[in-house]
């Protein structure tokens, strides 16, 4: 488990989950797999086939084309990778809803975007974990610490929430969906944003929060 994969477990043990309650489920984009074939393009999937964002187009190649578990890797001009988008398949809605890591209601210090969102601030191990939820979803951005040279969480967060009303979250058949950003740019995809629909789960990683955020929208 990385180092700052520990920060976002300490502060889920803290704030504690919530139990969800489960209805009906459609697919999204009745999309139909046939057993025993697998993926073999992004129109097969809610994803694009490319995105560009602030100027850099990436093209989506599978790396797992399995129906129930598949994966993409969105690879820029120079085939390097800086997002992935996958699907993965639970036994039930439970196990699905296990693996998100919502955050339902967290203890810590009341504080306030900048478009007026109440939100709840928490210091420990040098960062300081800023959430709010957004209809279904659970938000988090991740700071370090003013004290150790990062910038002001809330302007963090106040950013995110402006990016999240530019580009809407998927919500067409969203039971939940939790988030996770960083301030900084990570080279370990650590920016997550997942979101269940009854047993499947979608997960987005990226090393840089405004593709995770685009990449999730356009598979709205």
């Amino acid at each position: 488990m990385t180092f700052k994969k520990r920060f976002i477990n300490s502060f889920i043990a803290v704030a504690g989950t919530t139990a969800l309650a489960f209805g009906g489920y459609t697919l999204a984009n009745n999309t139909v797999f046939h057993a025993n074939t697998g993926i073999s393009s992004a129109k097969q999937t809610p994803a694009p086939q490319s995105l560009t964002v602030a100027g850099t187009k990436l093209t989506a190649s599978i790396t797992n084309s399995d129906p129930k578990d598949y994966r993409l890797d969105y690879n820029d001009a120079n085939n390097t990778r800086q997002a992935t988008f996958e699907m993965q398949t639970f036994a039930d809605a439970q196990s699905a809803t296990d693996s998100l890591n919502y955050v339902g209601n967290p203890d810590g210090t009341k504080d306030k975007l900048k478009d007026g969102k109440a939100a709840i601030s928490q210091g420990t191990l040098g960062h300081v974990y800023t959430h709010w939820n957004q209809g279904s979803w659970s938000i988090t951005t991740v700071t370090p610490s003013e004290a150790a040279g990062g910038q002001n969480p809330t302007q963090f967060a106040s950013q995110v929430a402006s990016q999240l009303s530019q580009f809407p979250l998927p919500n067409q058949n969203v039971t939940h969906g939790a988030i996770v950003l960083y301030a900084n740019n990570n080279s370990e995809m650590a920016n997550t944003v997942k979101w269940q629909e009854n047993t499947r789960v979608y997960e987005v990683t990226s090393d840089q929060s405004n593709v995770a955020i685009q990449l999730s929208h356009q598979a709205n």
